[in-house]
């Protein structure tokens, strides 16, 4: 129980309120984007600005509220690792054609950064899913809501109006399907994960489709051997059943993939070239390739690419925008996440959040070969990713390798004790 810091009754029963700002938070970010294109456009001043205060106002509840403000330490090499992210992004800025843009961009992320350390240092296990469900419910209705307005039968969600990619609505949906898994009640969970999945479905992403089958695989493996059942089991059955399912209707489920996922179209189809992504990769390369150490400044790639709007890879645009020292800095903060999260999902006690974190890494990192970038606040599924990254020295109690907490003995507490009754 923890007492000192004011943010726990007598009983251990949490007063802080850092489980709803948590699903507050990561909502309301997908609220005020689409509300702010809905007004002006996504490179409108208004909407940056809506975006903005939505990304950064939980700092005011951190700074007034009972919650710490200055969050747990990072271990020496994490902290290395968010520096060089930190410091080449900061100086590939003073090389942008959009410099003014680019540190904009810088300042939102770090402070992201700092918001996920601190949402890391305040939440247990409990806040956790309260955190998750509250932004799986909320964002669901908003998704259901928009698909209602959107949608226009016989072409992808997203397209009807042009307010939202497709793509982008089926990342904030792989991660409100992910979030789902929080929630307690089986019949509430499933009915948000059909309804998000059928909206991943009408946007015909096959990246997203993709990446949430792996994640979900994950978070079930991973729960089922926490608990202590036998993975290889149920892995084999659905093997058995998937290929016997091919054999006998191979050709009705082709037809009906090439349906949703225009498998065999002239400009989305398997023979596309990732549809059309292998240009904008190797632009995307080449501007690397000519500027390796720093990059071409924060969220500037787009402004100097020859022939599209994005690199269309996450890891090719981090690499083009701050080089290889900043690209280093975040493979080693996403190993070292990977690695606890991993750890964790092994914990019954911590299975239950970890596991969706550790399947959110999995889903985010196949997803980000075909977004526009890895590191990025203007979603909840990347703010997500970010609270990933940020883990503290420790956390939940699970103390990393290399770290000593003191060791009380049954004398030692009777001495303090003792003292504490004479003061």
């Amino acid at each position: 129980m923890n007492v000192g810091d004011g943010t726990f009754t007598e009983d251990g029963a949490p007063r802080t309120w850092v489980g709803v700002v948590l699903g507050v938070w990561l909502s309301g970010v997908f609220v005020a984007s689409l509300a702010g294109r809905l007004e002006g456009g996504r490179e409108s001043l208004a909407s940056m600005l809506l975006l903005g205060t939505a990304v950064l106002w939980p700092l005011t509840y951190f700074a007034l509220g009972r919650c710490r403000f200055i969050p747990n330490a990072m271990p020496s090499p994490a902290t290395a690792g968010v520096l060089l992210f930190g410091g080449a992004s900061a100086l590939s800025s003073f090389f942008s054609p959009v410099a003014l843009l680019s540190t904009g961009y810088v300042v939102l992320t770090l402070a992201s950064l700092w918001l996920a350390l601190q949402f890391n240092s305040n939440l247990d296990a409990r806040q956790y899913a309260q955190g998750l469900t509250l932004f799986a419910i909320v964002t669901a209705v908003v998704l259901v809501a928009f698909t209602w307005y959107d949608y226009v039968p016989g072409t992808r969600l997203g397209t009807g109006k042009d307010i939202l990619n497709p793509n982008t609505i089926a990342l904030v949906s792989t991660s409100v399907v992910l979030a789902a898994m929080a929630i307690q009640s089986l019949l509430l969970r499933m009915a948000v994960m059909a309804l998000i999945i059928g909206i991943i479905v009408l946007t015909s992403s096959r990246a997203a489709a993709v990446a949430l089958v792996s994640a979900l695989v994950v978070v079930v493996a991973l729960r089922l051997r926490a608990n202590g059942r036998s993975v290889l089991l149920p892995a084999a059955v659905l093997l058995v059943a998937a290929v016997a399912a091919m054999m006998v209707y191979g050709d009705t489920i082709y037809q009906s993939l090439d349906r949703f996922y225009a498998l065999s179209t002239a400009d989305r189809g398997i023979g596309s070239g990732a549809t059309g992504r292998l240009s904008a990769w190797k632009w995307t390369w080449d501007l690397f390739v000519h500027n390796p150490a720093l990059g071409i400044g924060f969220r500037a790639h787009e402004h100097l690419l020859k022939g599209d709007t994005s690199a269309h890879n996450g890891y090719l645009a981090t690499l083009a925008e701050i080089g290889l020292l900043g690209f280093l800095g975040v493979a080693y903060l996403v190993c070292r996440a990977m690695r606890l999260w991993w750890s964790d999902a092994h914990e019954p006690d911590l299975a239950a959040h970890a596991s969706i974190f550790f399947g959110l890494c999995v889903g985010y990192l196949l997803l980000a070969i075909f977004e526009r970038y890895l590191i990025n606040v203007g979603n909840p599924t990347s703010l997500l990713f970010l609270l990933c990254l940020m883990r503290p020295a420790a956390i939940e109690g699970i103390v990393e390798e290399g770290e000593v907490l003191p060791q009380f003995d049954e004398g030692s507490v009777e001495e303090f004790g003792g003292r504490m009754s004479r003061a």
